[in-house]
């Protein structure tokens, strides 16, 4: 039943998950294999590794949490097998009928495990608003399903509405109060909220859980905001080691520039943008430190 049960949110996820590179989907295949065959420690070693390249993959993140919380033996089962809106919806993805998909959980509005999964199915297509209504169904009718909150501050993250994002997490933690994902998200909330205690609380707080790669990112972005940045750059170079990505080298470009190391932050923020084509910010970043270093 459980096995069944995640199964169903892979396939839902798999669906949708189109911002992953080739290697990250390759895991993540691998990890839903896994899930198939009821071997979950393996899955989420493959979802580990995926953490490891992409430390802000939420999609990932999200499952890894889900398996571990159904894959324990005191958790009950949360999805009846007799639901016939699953049935066809896990029918029509098998046969790749996206459209159908929809239209068999939109079958019926009253049901809670329909509308959930179609929160669920619009979250992972990024499409944030059309998610939030559907976990909003959900949480109207079973409101003590802590997971439809976790999704609603995830989709008000997605459309930067850190303040319900922040309501959100909120109601959700005491469902769950040794949840490390939780943590995080709500120590990132307070970040980009400019709650800076309450944000190193959170961090400490899901690192003394779990000491994820991505965490430890967070809590070096918290310490760069702090204006700490000597901290932030040597908890970054440690991630730079294990972590090559976008975001690790632009704070550490950043880090370096508020050191007044000019050359070392254009080397930083160079490696951040090949990394990404998405931070309209990093050319403007680097075009002033490369003004600063020339005015030496």
């Amino acid at each position: 039943m459980k096995k069944s049960v995640i199964l169903v949110l892979c396939l839902l996820f798999s669906c949708a998950s189109v911002h992953s590179n080739e290697i990250t989907e390759d895991y993540f295949d691998i990890a839903a294999n896994y899930v198939i065959y009821g071997q979950y420690k393996q899955a989420g070693e493959y979802l580990d590794k995926i953490l490891e390249i992409e430390p802000s993959n939420y999609d990932a993140a999200e499952l890894k949490n889900i398996i571990g919380r159904i894959s324990n033996p005191q958790a009950k089962s949360y999805l009846s097998t007799n639901n016939k809106n699953i049935k066809e919806a896990f029918l029509s993805k098998k046969q790749g009928d996206e459209n159908r998909l929809i239209s068999a959980l939109s079958a019926n509005q009253n049901d809670f495990w329909s509308c959930y999964l179609l929160g669920d199915f619009y979250y992972y297509s990024r499409n944030y608003s059309e998610a939030a209504q559907y976990y909003k169904k959900a949480v109207n009718l079973k409101p003590n399903y802590a997971q439809s909150y976790l999704g609603l501050a995830q989709c008000y993250a997605g459309m930067k509405d850190y303040q319900t994002a922040l309501s959100y997490i909120n109601k959700y933690i005491p469902y769950d109060k040794n949840s490390d994902f939780a943590y995080a998200l709500r120590a990132q909330y307070n970040l980009n909220l400019g709650n800076i205690v309450q944000a190193q609380n959170d961090i400490n707080k899901a690192i003394d859980i779990e000491e994820n790669i991505s965490y430890l990112l967070i809590e070096a972005k918290i310490l760069y905001a702090k204006g700490d940045y000597e901290t932030a750059k040597e908890k970054l170079s440690v991630l730079s080691k294990n972590v090559q990505t976008s975001e690790v080298y632009k704070y550490l470009g950043l880090c370096d520039y508020s050191l007044s190391n000019y050359t070392n932050a254009l080397l930083n923020l160079d490696k951040a943008i090949i990394l990404s084509d998405e931070d309209n910010s990093l050319n403007a970043k680097y075009n002033e430190i490369k003004s600063k270093l020339e005015q030496q």
